[in-house]
């Protein structure tokens, strides 16, 4: 009879029945084999982890502790601290004040190497000496006579409030020998350790653990909850515990048994609820798998018609081998080639911008290269003699100078520097020159107010204060005069350079004049390529009275 029924099934029908009836056998198999081993290896894992965390938790504790004492093991050592350990600090003010001058120093500076320092001390015949001017304002006495019993170092091991800072510190006192021992000559230095910084990383993971992690020595609490420590081998607790090296300190974990057991049946109780979310998403699965088996062609034609939308990403699921999947797959043979020569397309016109681009880079950057050789060559000429004749501060001057100059230049590869840096690279040019011709010129900068947040191709001031000097001073021995400004007109920024030299003649005036040399078209051009057509030169000249080589350039295409 049942087998009747199966067989009258539609093939649809009969998809569903089998993928649930399949599913839900695997479902019922991995429940009963996962409730059966779970709980030990959830406890076996979290054992684990707890054990590496202690285990971790100790040693950044110890080495914590183990940087601290050496910065301090290799201070003692000093030879300007032993030196002074025997100087009769408690009467003599000299001997003090000399004792200070080497202590102070070397507290501070352990202090500044470990941020776990609150503050320190140095105990020296009767005497403190403090770093940092920190002192520690809290009763030190008994803990300095439990230090004089040990040999070397006392760990202290209960927390007290440092009045001097404000914080609860853990004091670590340490014997330091100046090769005697004898009790008149010995000192001790404190170190304050900031409890509350030094165990705030325990702090941290007993939030993100959930368990209690206590510090300890033998039977005596030195941080966390005493009761917890008392009642650690208790049935309802679970502890794990490691070593810190250095002082014999141990650090426990303690862990609630109760919190063990809860996590492991809300992590039962989502595992059985993931499982019948599985279950029913297996149930639809095949109900869809039945739908897409029974109607390939509709999902062919729905590609079809997004693909006549426009949306040349589509591609057809029908990987089958009869005539349908085939169908499909040309269907997605076509839809790729298409695709591919769009793709084609579009990155044919990004290599053309791409090319634009690049062009316009190279352009700007000969155009710059042009500039920087030509004063280079005269500075570099002009040190030879400088050093020939054996004038260091004029070739020291000139020196500072030019390297600020070549830094402004390259500027990490910067096409644009500030408006300040240029007027400061122009001011660095002629400081050269005006070492190398003392008595021919006297120069003026001028920076107008709120120009620093505008931003200017670099290197175009300089040529024009260059051509002033070689052009415009070419038949003046003295008296020169060359002045540079900079200031906001309206909506643009005007740079003038102006000076009282030889002049353009009267072919120059107020309009743009036909520059000789490379000078005057390197800028423009450089100009046009970088602000557009509107931006230029402009010069007016009265020779041997006032001769201004003018740009300006809208403010909207220098901000940045």
């Amino acid at each position: 009879m049942a087998k009747r029924v199966f067989a009258d099934m539609k093939l649809r029908q009969k998809m569903i029945l089998v993928s649930v009836v399949s599913v839900a056998l695997v479902w019922i198999a991995c429940v009963g084999a996962a409730s059966s081993s779970i709980t030990e290896i959830y406890r076996k894992k979290l054992d684990h982890i707890i054990h590496q965390t202690v285990e971790q938790t100790s040693r950044y504790v110890n080495t914590e502790y183990q940087n601290i004492i050496n910065l301090a093991h290799y201070s003692a050592v000093d030879e300007g601290l032993q030196g002074v350990l025997t100087l009769d600090v408690a009467n003599d003010r000299t001997d003090y004040i000399v004792a200070q001058s080497v202590i102070v120093p070397i507290l501070t500076q352990i202090q500044l190497r470990s941020e776990f320092i609150d503050s320190m001390g140095l105990y020296l015949k009767g005497t403190w000496f403090y770093g940092d001017n920190y002192s520690m304002n809290y009763d030190i006495s008994q803990r300095m006579e439990a230090a004089q019993s040990r040999f070397l170092i006392y760990w202290s091991e209960e927390q007290v409030l440092n009045e001097g800072t404000g914080n609860m510190v853990l004091p670590i006192i340490m014997r330091i020998p100046n090769g005697s021992f004898s009790a008149k000559n010995e000192a001790y230095m404190v170190i304050n350790i900031n409890a509350d910084r030094m165990f705030s990383y325990l702090e941290s993971l007993e939030t993100s653990l959930d368990c209690y992690l206590v510090i300890h020595r033998d039977q005596k609490v030195i941080l966390g909850d005493e009761y917890l420590f008392q009642h650690r081998g208790d049935a309802g607790y679970v502890a794990n515990a490691n070593t810190i090296h250095i002082n014999d300190w141990t650090i426990s974990c303690i862990m609630d048994r109760n919190l063990l057991f809860e996590d492991l049946n809300r992590a039962m109780q989502k595992m059985v609820a993931v499982s019948l979310a599985v279950l029913f998403c297996c149930v639809f699965l095949a109900m869809w798998v039945a739908k897409t088996v029974t109607n390939p062609i509709y999902s062919l034609m729905q590609k079809v018609k997004e693909f006549e939308n426009g949306d040349f990403t589509v591609r057809s699921h029908l990987r089958g081998k009869d005539e349908i999947g085939e169908l499909g797959q040309s269907f997605n043979s076509m839809c790729t080639q298409i695709e591919g020569y769009i793709a084609m397309l579009e990155e044919e016109k990004r290599q053309v911008a791409r090319v634009e681009e690049n062009k316009r880079k190279a352009e700007m950057r000969v155009l710059q290269a042009q500039i920087n050789p030509h004063f280079l060559y005269n500075t570099l000429d002009s040190l030879y003699w400088y050093s020939i004749s054996g004038k260091k501060d004029e070739i020291g001057q000139i020196v500072v100078d030019l390297s600020q100059m070549l830094r402004i230049g390259l500027s990490k590869g910067s096409e644009e520097i500030s408006v300040e840096q240029e007027l400061k690279h122009v001011e660095n040019y002629l400081r050269i020159q005006k070492v190398i011709f003392s008595d021919k010129f006297d120069y003026e900068i001028v920076c107008g107010p709120d120009v620093g947040r505008y931003r200017i191709v670099k290197i175009l001031l300089q040529p024009l204060a260059e051509n002033s000097m070689v052009h415009g001073f070419a038949d003046m021995e003295s008296m020169g005069r060359i002045r540079v400004r900079a200031e906001i007109e309206g909506s643009e920024m005007v740079f003038r350079v102006t000076d009282n030299g030889c002049g353009f003649g009267s072919g120059a005036s107020s309009h743009k004049s036909p520059y000789s040399g490379y000078a005057f078209k390197n800028i423009e051009e450089r100009l046009k390529l970088h602000y557009g057509g509107d931006a230029g030169i402009r010069v007016t000249s009265i020779p041997y009275e006032e001769t201004t080589v003018e740009i300006r350039i809208r403010l909207e295409r220098m901000e940045g």
